[in-house]
């Protein structure tokens, strides 16, 4: 528990790596910490810190079990102005590594105007914003905001008696959301607000079955920060979810600890100032397959090149229509880390791939999430090999029993032999350009600093690029 400079206190839940990357977590409206720590195991806020993150939930003032203060008011403005100073006061005492602010809902607007106002601006890493908005109907409609503020409540609304959630909220958090959100709609005052905090990464996630904060008002308030760093990500299938997500489905159900929490995970690592302490690789998967492939060959073009090539041209590689469905976490890298590309066998079966490591210029690493091939795992390792370019390719996969994985091995083997291999050579080639114009080899980049050439994706093959739905 911690007890702010008025005297509110408010439960705080700690766990992972003391001294690590810090992450805060806060919940929205209605809720509590089991939003990111199941009750039966698992969660955010466990994957995270499994990840090394020294992890913070914080449950503001009137939930979490914790008795309210007589005489001190418990609402969103209490949250922004006292709590979470000194919540970031309390982690400063820790570590001096910035701190990642994560919100749900309406605890995405609450780090949003606290990064912008009430935070020192140099102790904050990133800003995460999960089916986050503020002028929504729920808070701006007349007949909404009459039955959320009306004084038949008395101190506490009854969300647990209504199904809204579970967690019961404090009048004056509901009045201040309400005063928030009113403000917006006249005025614009939030969206002024959250602008000054265009120096810092923001992550913005927006689930296409959201009914309480649709995608484009998710949108709205990731773009008003203004940063220079910002994405907004739909969480869908067609951009390599498991679902399409609805509001709270991103952090409750079951399917989002294997595709939304990983992408979390690591825009966070690829941000975090102790990188190397952290862990951002999927752990692996003992169980044998039973079709195992391997491929090498030497070619005739420096590291970096062949490196370049089989990021950006991929797609060039294969006789089958590719697409990039979501792009990688890194800035200015749309093909490398957590990159989605999609396909379609024998133009039926949809096939979706993501890298999963991406380390220059030596390794990259994928593994098929959607398709009929099942455990689907690839991995490209290059290394200098005198005046050319060693790649050794080995991939592994199982098929269901009405597949013949033999001669889909086969049929694989064949392609690459015959038509992959023959078209890498030629793009190497060609990039690398003649002997006395070639780059000399360079063997190590900072990965928050890399740049796609311009070269290589102007040659992206547009040609190539079909949306599937």
């Amino acid at each position: 528990m911690v007890t702010a400079a008025d005297g509110g206190r408010f439960r705080v839940t700690r766990l992972g790596r003391p001294g690590n990357q810090p992450v805060v977590l806060v919940p929205g409206t209605f809720d509590n910490r089991r939003l990111y720590l199941w009750p039966g195991g698992g969660g955010l806020a466990v994957v995270l810190a499994q990840a090394g993150f020294d992890v913070w939930v914080v449950e503001r003032r009137g939930v979490g079990g914790i008795e309210r203060v007589a005489g001190v008011r418990a609402g969103w403005e209490e949250a922004l102005r006292q709590d979470l100073p000194a919540m970031q006061r309390l982690i400063a005492k820790s570590t001096a590594v910035p701190v990642f602010w994560v919100g749900h809902s309406f605890g995405g607007v609450l780090v949003a105007r606290a990064v912008a106002e009430t935070l020192d601006r140099d102790r904050v890493a990133g800003l995460v914003l999960v089916s986050a908005a503020v002028d929504i109907a729920l808070l701006t409609t007349s007949i909404a905001t009459t039955v959320l503020s009306s004084r038949r409540w008395g101190e506490v609304f009854p969300a647990r008696a209504l199904r809204l959630g579970p967690e019961d909220e404090p009048g004056e958090a509901l009045a201040d959301a309400i005063e928030w959100a009113g403000a917006e709609r006249r005025h614009s005052c939030i969206s002024a607000l959250v602008a000054a905090v265009a120096e810092v990464p923001v992550l913005a996630l927006a689930s296409p079955l959201d009914l309480i904060a649709p995608p484009a008002r998710c949108r709205h308030l990731a773009r008003a920060c203004g940063s220079r760093d910002m994405r907004v990500q739909s969480l869908s299938r067609r951009q390599g979810f498991a679902l399409d997500h609805t509001h709270a489905s991103p952090l409750l159900h079951p399917r989002a600890a294997h595709d939304v929490f990983p992408f979390l995970r690591d825009w966070l690592i690829t941000r975090s100032a102790t990188q190397n302490t952290l862990i951002a690789a999927e752990p692996a998967d003992p169980a044998p397959r039973r079709h195992h492939l391997e491929f090498t060959a030497d070619l005739d073009a420096d590291i970096d090149t062949v490196f370049d090539v089989l990021t950006d041209r991929w797609a060039e590689l294969w006789p089958v229509r590719q697409q990039r469905a979501r792009d990688g976490l890194i800035p200015g890298v749309p093909n490398g880390l957590g990159c989605i590309r999609a396909q379609r066998a024998l133009g039926i079966w949809p096939i979706h791939e993501q890298i999963t490591v991406h380390q220059r210029p030596h390794l990259i690493e994928y593994r098929t999430i959607r398709g009929p091939v099942r455990r689907h795992r690839g991995r490209i390792r290059l290394r200098t090999s005198g005046p050319t370019t060693h790649l050794d390719y080995r991939f592994e996969f199982d098929t269901p029993p009405w597949i013949p994985g033999a001669l889909l091995a086969a049929a694989l083997r064949h392609t690459w032999s015959h038509y992959s291999l023959p078209r890498l050579h030629t793009l190497c080639t060609h990039a690398a350009g003649p002997p006395q114009h070639r780059p000399q080899t360079m063997t190590g980049r900072d990965l928050r600093g890399l740049q796609t050439p311009a070269s290589s994706t102007a040659s992206a093959t547009p040609r190539r690029q079909r949306h599937w739905t």
